[in-house]
């Protein structure tokens, strides 16, 4: 799961709130939650949106690369390498010190 401290929707009334619902509902093994402080749904993607508030964190690109490509190796190329990189302090390295990376 990706999502920012201001991810919320004018379509469908999602907050960033309830988008944290979803983690701790999942069942145990192979979970991934990247919280980015700061970011809103535009971060997600490669341009900003109209109601955006804030300016993109062009460091939110690259822990959302890094994460993703990450997962995709280790999920889909069975990856050893990439999997640890997920479960130990690989994240970290790429993220700042406000956003959040858990596993479960």
């Amino acid at each position: 799961l990706m999502t920012g401290t201001n991810d919320d929707s004018p379509i469908g009334g999602q907050t960033p709130e309830s988008r944290l619902e979803v983690f701790p509902g999942l069942p145990a093994g192979s979970k991934y939650e990247l919280v980015l402080d700061g970011a809103e749904h535009s971060a997600f993607s490669e341009r900003g949106l109209p109601l955006d508030k804030t300016k993109p964190n062009p460091n939110h690109h690259r822990a959302i690369l890094a994460t993703s490509t990450a997962f995709w190796e280790a999920y889909l190329r069975d990856d050893a390498a990439a999997k640890a990189w997920l479960d130990g302090a690989g994240p970290r390295g790429v993220l700042e010190k406000a956003d959040r990376w858990q596993t479960k």
